[in-house]
């Protein structure tokens, strides 16, 4: 429609213009003026470049119609943002989005600090350790970086994943209803993060692994193996935390507990990893639709465990940082 505008205006212009050479040259006929041949070639002349001058403008303004209708600006085409860009202002946008949001921690003694734990746990610091200050510890760098909430850092010293998860008063087993019911806020608010951070002292105790991929069912009881404790711990924290997104931590690199440096990395009782606890973690949190946080490659590694750990298991403040900076990503990265 604007295209046909604009020639019509284009065209309506020329009519203009040629009637009133038209009326100029009949003036002159009926005044008796005659013109010589040379001056009415040069008319001649004169009227067709105006001709092609209309036509010509005409031409390019139907082209810039075509143009601003198929996208493109006068000035030439659209530039794309490169991705890196896009990605960036995403990144930088989204700790606006997550402040004032909440979240509560699962966890055991690399998540604990005294006086920030719930009462009848056990911490790990600051009496032991190189982490002295809460501000060192990787959830308080997480809550202060993205202006997170903390309502609950149910963490405890040498608390595992498995064992008797009818436990109403044991914060050593982490999937009992005691650890897993704790994590809400004043008043039962529910936590918009959970971060589950355990796994260590299975490996250490060298606990099974089994072969729950997070889909079998678990009866209550003594869980005697891993996957199967993980599992059950999941599956109650989904049901008392519905509205609550569930981040999982696979395990950071460990070396051979409290021995010499330089360190080597730990296998236990039963010739397992870190790694391996990692993928069952991975695995089972995949299949429940629960997001992952991988740590075993945070940048805590076994050659550097003698500046980011105390004991080749406990991070230092520089391994907290570590931490944190795969978990701020983690939760940075979500939509």
């Amino acid at each position: 429609m604007r295209r046909t505008h604009i020639i019509a205006v284009g065209i309506l212009a020329a009519s203009l213009f040629l009637c009133g050479c038209g009326a100029v040259e009949g003036e002159a006929v009926e005044q008796g003026k005659t013109e010589d041949d040379a001056a009415v070639q040069a008319e001649d002349i004169q009227d067709e470049n105006i001709d092609k001058n209309i036509d010509e403008n005409i031409v390019e303004e139907t082209q810039q119609v075509e143009m601003v209708e198929s996208g493109q600006e006068e000035s030439g085409e659209d530039e794309e943002v490169p991705p890196e860009i896009e990605e960036e202002v995403v990144q930088t946008q989204e700790p606006e989005q997550l402040a004032g949001t909440s979240f509560s921690i699962l966890g055991d003694s690399i998540s604990t600090f005294q006086g920030y734990i719930p009462a009848g746990y056990y911490d790990f610091f600051p009496g032991n350790g190189e982490v002295n200050a809460v501000e060192d510890t990787w959830w308080q760098i997480v809550a202060g970086d993205l202006e997170l909430a903390l309502y609950v850092n149910g963490s405890s010293s040498g608390a595992t994943v498995a064992g008797d998860s009818t436990g109403t008063e044991n914060p050593q087993c982490a999937c009992n209803e005691f650890r897993t019911g704790g994590l809400a806020g004043s008043a039962g608010a529910c936590p918009d993060r959970i971060i589950v951070y355990l796994g260590t002292n299975d490996l250490l105790e060298a606990v099974p692994l089994g072969d729950n991929d997070g889909t079998g069912a678990v009866a209550a009881g003594e869980i005697n193996t891993f996957s199967d404790a993980y599992t059950l711990m999941l599956d109650k924290l989904q049901a008392n935390y519905p509205s609550a997104k569930i981040y999982c931590c696979t395990l950071l690199q460990i070396g051979t507990y409290g021995t010499q440096t330089p360190y080597v990395e730990m296998v236990n009782g039963e010739q397992l990893t870190s790694a391996d606890y990692g993928e069952v973690i991975t695995r089972i949190a995949k299949n429940k639709g629960l997001s992952v946080i991988d740590l075993y490659n945070c940048g805590v590694t076994i050659k550097n465990l003698k500046e980011m750990s105390s004991d080749g298991v406990h991070p230092t403040a520089a391994g907290m940082r570590m931490i944190a900076a795969a978990v701020e990503e983690a939760l940075a990265g979500e939509k």
